[in-house]
């Protein structure tokens, strides 16, 4: 019995020898991944800086950079502040804009009724430059700056300076004096 199952086991392994036997050829990919990539904002003025990853979001809230510089203008007077946008992220947005919320006014001197247009009194130029020339991509009052601006999108590990001249016309008169205008504005990456 020992002699028949061996010699069937012999006869089995030659049988199928040459059934399993075949050309073959494989390759595999060891690297098959995907992965998502990163847009991060970052905005400077040359003393401060804020960036997008400082909150949790990827949105926020930046009170140290003043792009109508904080100054106090008298009629005619003007003022320019440059800031620097950055992609820190690791693609380049779909969109880029800048949108302005709502201007508003506050401010008095006692005993004088203040005028009420402030914000349509201070006029907006926007230049993506660092310098305040060429042609503005704004040019308006602060009242009228109600849409978004769409900005020249931002490659990976790229910067572009953009400089803000805020001025008032000269024939303001006292109404006007005491009187702050503020207006928030958001820059924005979007994939």
């Amino acid at each position: 019995m020992l002699a028949g199952g061996l010699v069937g086991t012999t006869l089995l392994a030659l049988a199928l020898t040459g059934s399993l036997s075949a050309f073959t050829a494989a390759i595999t990919n060891t690297t098959d991944t995907v992965a998502t990539g990163s847009l991060v904002l970052r905005e400077t003025d040359g003393t401060n800086t804020c960036t997008s990853t400082s909150s949790s979001t990827n949105a926020a809230n930046c009170a140290t950079i003043n792009k109508y510089s904080g100054s106090t203008l008298l009629p005619g007077g003007s003022a320019t502040k440059t800031v620097t946008l950055a992609n820190d992220g690791t693609i380049t947005p779909a969109t880029f804009t800048l949108t302005p919320g709502s201007c508003s006014q506050s401010g008095s001197v006692s005993g004088i009724t203040p005028a009420s247009d402030f914000c349509a009194q201070v006029t907006l130029k926007i230049y993506a430059a660092a310098t305040a020339t060429g042609s503005p991509i704004y040019n308006g009052t602060l009242s009228a700056f109600s849409s978004p601006v769409t900005l020249s999108a931002l490659a990976p590990s790229s910067t572009q300076p953009y400089t803000f001249v805020v001025s008032l016309p000269s024939s303001l008169g006292n109404s006007y004096m005491g009187l702050t205008a503020s207006q928030p504005l958001t820059w924005t990456f979007s994939s």
